[in-house]
């Protein structure tokens, strides 16, 4: 995890700053919906809060199990997605608004820890994925390659589809790839910078007569991503699309 903003006690000598800090936004642009993640790491604490902007509190956790005399370092959070059906974008992002959050704990020997990480509103669009195809039947003895186009553009926060501006920075994407049902649960997963856009799986995954998922996300220098999701079949018999 890398922090997404320098921590506000780097020069506070009463403070200790969090190992790593982000807030980001992450949309869905297959099932139309989006939510707010918010990580950090820092030495072993009890209790930490996040306040947004408007000074607010947005999170906070607190270890008080049998484990607080050793402390918690990492934490991950994940909210809620409501579909764009259900809640617009628009009322999703009044929710989360952009600007600097802050990060509060104490640690298990009571020092403050402080930091901070910036939220903005700069959306990706889904990558286009352009192979496999949707649900298309690929022959094990080929090569399984996922292709998608370079994304430049943001999402319109109006409507929640790609719009036209292209001020954002794409620094790179993720490719989640899953075998359906797999015990224990089987997954390709793999990040690459902002030119590629090309990814062989190995053929050490590809297992025949399966159902795989395929997930590329774009992420923007904020941190915000965007996911795009398809899925592909194999079989041991020739198929037309085969990739080579």
């Amino acid at each position: 995890m890398v922090s997404s903003a320098q921590s506000k006690s780097d020069n506070d000598e009463n403070g200790i700053p969090f190992t790593a800090t982000a807030v980001r936004i992450e949309v869905n642009s297959t099932d139309g919906d989006a939510g707010l993640q918010i990580e950090f790491d820092a030495e072993p604490w009890t209790n930490v809060r996040v306040e947004g902007p408007d000074g607010r509190v947005v999170y906070s956790v607190s270890n008080r199990s049998k484990l607080r005399r050793l402390g918690s370092t990492e934490n991950f959070m994940e909210s809620n997605e409501p579909n764009f059906e259900d809640v617009p974008l628009p009322d999703i992002l009044k929710l989360l608004p952009a600007g600097e959050h802050e990060f509060e704990g104490r640690t298990i020997d009571g020092s403050e820890l402080d930091g901070a990480a910036i939220l903005t509103h700069d959306l990706p669009c889904g990558p286009e994925l352009i192979l496999p195809e949707e649900d298309e039947t690929l022959n094990t003895d080929y090569t399984v390659v996922i292709v998608w186009e370079e994304v430049t553009n943001k999402l319109n926060l109006t409507t929640g589809e790609c719009g036209d501006s292209s001020d954002l920075q794409i620094i790179g994407y993720q490719i989640v790839v899953d075998i359906v049902d797999s015990d224990p649960k089987q997954r390709f997963d793999i990040k690459v910078p902002a030119n590629v856009t090309t990814i062989t799986v190995p053929p050490e995954f590809i297992a025949p007569v399966s159902e795989y998922t395929v997930e590329v996300l774009a992420i923007e220098a904020s941190g915000n991503q965007t996911i795009t999701a398809s899925s592909f079949l194999t079989s041991n018999s020739p198929v037309s699309h085969s990739l080579t």
